[in-house]
């Protein structure tokens, strides 16, 4: 899987770290890399949110817009 080069670094920068602490964690860690090299990496998802999901969550803002409006109306006289 191809990621960012900022997200590379963050996970070398935790691997290091984890392996620092945690021998065991270390040796079960480079087992998982000798056993999944020759499987090839998955691609990287992309989900979308559902036409359905962006409806409600636009209907939500407004809702809570014109509600904050109205109470800021209310308050100020």
């Amino acid at each position: 899987m191809s990621l960012p080069l900022h997200e590379s670094r963050v996970l070398a920068l935790i691997e290091m770290g984890l392996c620092r602490e945690d021998r065991e964690l270390a040796a079960r860690f480079t087992m998982f890399n000798r056993l999944a090299a020759a499987e090839t990496p998955p691609r990287r998802e992309h989900l979308e949110p559902s036409r359905r999901l962006c409806w409600v969550l636009t209907a939500v803002l407004v809702l809570s817009i014109v509600a904050l409006g109205a109470i800021a109306a209310a308050v100020s006289g």
